[in-house]
C-alpha cells in the first residue's frame, strides 16, 4: 500500500504479511478497498476521488477508463515507467526490492500529482445542445 502526502513525502507499506486478506493485495476500485479496510478493520477511509472518474469529470466523458500511465502522460507529460518485471515480479517477498519499493513510490507520488493537476482544472460544461437531446429522449 503506497500513501503520497505532498511532493516530499511519499510511504510504503508492505502489508502482505499484516494479516491483510488477500481480497485487497490485489484492488483496481479504490471505493471498493476503503469499503473493505473498514469492513474487516473498522478504518474509515473517506474523501476518496478516482482519477479517472475525475479526468472524465473534467472532459465530459464517461466512458474512457484511464490508466495511471495514461493519466501521467496526459497531465503531466511524462512516461510512468511500469516495467514489467517489476510490475508483475513476487510483491510477497520480505523485505521489497530498491526496484519495487521505488516502483510502488512512483506510482503515488504520480497518483498525488496527477490529482494536483486535475482539481486544478475547470469541470466540463456540457454543450447546451447535448442537454436539449437528453431531455428530450428522456421524455
Amino acid at each position: 500500500m503506497q500513501i503520497c502526502c505532498d511532493s516530499q513525502y511519499c510511504y510504503v507499506m508492505h502489508i502482505f504479511h499484516s494479516g491483510i486478506p488477500q481480497s485487497l493485495q490485489v484492488g483496481v476500485a479504490i471505493d471498493g478497498d476503503a469499503v473493505k479496510v473498514f469492513s474487516d478493520y473498522k478504518v474509515s477511509v473517506s474523501a476518496l476521488e478516482d482519477l479517472s472518474d475525475l479526468a472524465n469529470q473534467k472532459f465530459d466523458s464517461d466512458c474512457r477508463h484511464w490508466s495511471l500511465a495514461a493519466l501521467t502522460e496526459e497531465f503531466i507529460c511524462k512516461e510512468l515507467p511500469k516495467p514489467k518485471k517489476i510490475r508483475l515480479g513476487n510483491w510477497e517477498l520480505y523485505p521489497l526490492s530498491n526496484a519495487q519499493l521505488q516502483y510502488a513510490a512512483t506510482d503515488a507520488f504520480a497518483s498525488w500529482q496527477i490529482y494536483q493537476v486535475l482539481k486544478s482544472l475547470p469541470d466540463a460544461v456540457k454543450d447546451p445542445a447535448d442537454k436539449q437531446s437528453e431531455a428530450i429522449s428522456s421524455q
